[in-house]
């Protein structure tokens, strides 16, 4: 028994030096990182797969056009004006499974006939950084007021906290944007 001792340390220490002793243990740390990252990431993957699941929205338009109201405020100098009429959020505390709607009624003023490409933005942030976009489109649109709502529902996954949403809309080199805040208890 004795002379099995030595043996077993001089293979150990051949190992050791000849580098796969540290890729044993190497591989070890690797697998251990490997098990931890997996939970967090299938977290944040069913957070974002229960909330496209949940997504919907609408665009209508509300007045426009020689048909309905007269828009509120003419194009400056008879161009191209887009302006952020209201936005709104509800409700603004909810629990996980609870559904948030968000309202964006903007006004197009001075576009051709044939309308103008308007992109439709919404991004939802948390922390200061932004976890997904919740629509990003792009339509022709003629002069008038157009009403976008937007709804999801809060994923079970969402941890509690603030979160905003960014309303975003542009064209012709000009973007407006508003921001709305909900809590998730």
């Amino acid at each position: 028994m004795p002379g099995k001792w030595p043996s077993l340390f001089l293979v150990a220490v051949a190992l050791f030096l000849h580098g796969c002793a540290p890729l044993v243990f190497t591989a070890g740390a690797g697998a251990g990182y490997v098990a931890t990252q997996e939970e967090p990431r299938s977290k944040i993957e069913v957070f974002f797969d229960d909330l496209g699941r949940s997504i919907r929205q609408t665009t209508r338009r509300i007045t426009g056009g020689a048909s309905g109201r007269r828009p509120s405020a003419p194009a400056p100098s008879g161009g191209f004006a887009l302006k952020i009429q209201r936005s709104t959020l509800a409700p603004t505390e909810v629990r996980t499974g609870e559904q948030v709607t968000l309202t964006l009624q903007y006004l197009i003023t001075g576009a051709p006939d044939k309308g103008v490409k308007i992109r439709e933005r919404s991004s939802l942030s948390s922390g200061g950084k932004e976890l997904t976009v919740l629509k990003d489109e792009s339509s022709d649109k003629e002069n008038g007021i157009w009403e976008n709502t937007l709804s999801f529902t809060v994923p079970e996954s969402a941890q509690p906290g603030k979160y905003v949403v960014t309303l975003q809309i542009s064209a012709q080199g000009q973007t407006r944007s508003t921001r709305r805040s909900f809590s998730v208890r």
